[in-house]
């Protein structure tokens, strides 16, 4: 696998599953059948080590998977890899259904207002506890009506009006977005 090429976590191994070589896995993906197409994985044990692996076999057992990597035949073979997470390259990932968005693609998007103002851009998006968020830093001819310090957008209705892939922008509600600046205004 070439080293160059970025990877995403596709499920985290949880426990060894059995006598024969299983371990279970919680997937982060939305396609529970993802598994059935993994064929040479990445890896990234708890203490950082990459190690590259086959799998030789896989289930779905009810929303995890049961994982069996070719040369790894025990339980105590595998105790190792228990908290580990799985990778691939991100050319392998799959489209995000419609609809729904990968964060880490709206990253780098511009950030709009419903006047048609194109006011600043998304420096990345945050999965807080309750709510994701755009994580905006506005353009300085726009820091004046809105903050020269970076502000949490969160991803809701009358904040983020909507998202355009094609346009690579998103558009936020420009009073929302005042509310939201750490500035006192007049």
């Amino acid at each position: 696998m070439p080293e160059s090429e970025a990877y995403i976590t596709v499920c985290q191994l949880m426990r060894t599953h059995g006598v024969k070589g299983y371990i279970k896995a919680m997937p982060l993906t939305h396609d529970l059948n993802r598994h059935a197409s993994l064929k040479n994985v990445l890896l990234k044990k708890t203490n950082g080590e990459e190690v590259e692996l086959e799998l030789e076999d896989s289930k779905l057992a009810n929303t995890l998977w049961l994982l069996k990597f070719k040369g790894y035949d025990t339980p105590e073979s595998l105790v190792h890899f228990v908290n580990g997470d799985i990778m691939i390259p991100e050319s392998e990932r799959l489209p995000a259904p419609e609809g729904e968005y990968y964060l880490d693609d709206l990253e780098g998007f511009r950030v709009h207002t419903e006047d048609g103002r194109d006011v600043g851009k998304v420096l990345e998006v945050q999965e807080l506890p309750t709510v994701n968020a755009f994580h905006i830093q506005f353009d300085a001819e726009f820091q004046g009506e809105f903050s020269t310090k970076s502000i949490l957008a969160p991803w809701i209705g009358d904040c983020v009006k909507q998202i355009d892939e094609e346009g690579r922008f998103i558009l936020c509600d420009a009073d929302y977005l005042r509310a939201l600046c750490p500035e006192v205004r007049e």
